[in-house]
């Protein structure tokens, strides 16, 4: 039940932050980071995700981009 209920959350948090990204594409044209799980449920390491949002009709390299935290560790 609680597995169903995290996937249930995961949804709607997704649903959610695009709603808001798409709301807010017109007043801006920076990319976006509408969702991730920095930490999946499990043992396995390497699943870590993240939605990126583009507003713009053109293309963006990403190639040489970085997620930090905070303190500056990856």
């Amino acid at each position: 039940m609680n597995k169903k209920r995290g996937i249930l959350l995961g949804i709607a948090l997704t649903l959610l932050f695009t709603g808001i990204a798409i709301a807010t594409s017109s007043a801006s044209s920076d990319i976006g980071i509408i969702a991730f799980d920095q930490n999946p449920a499990g043992s396995d390491k390497g699943n870590e995700w993240v939605t990126l949002y583009n507003p713009s009709n053109g293309s963006v390299e990403i190639g040489n981009w970085t997620l930090e935290t905070g303190d500056g560790t990856i």
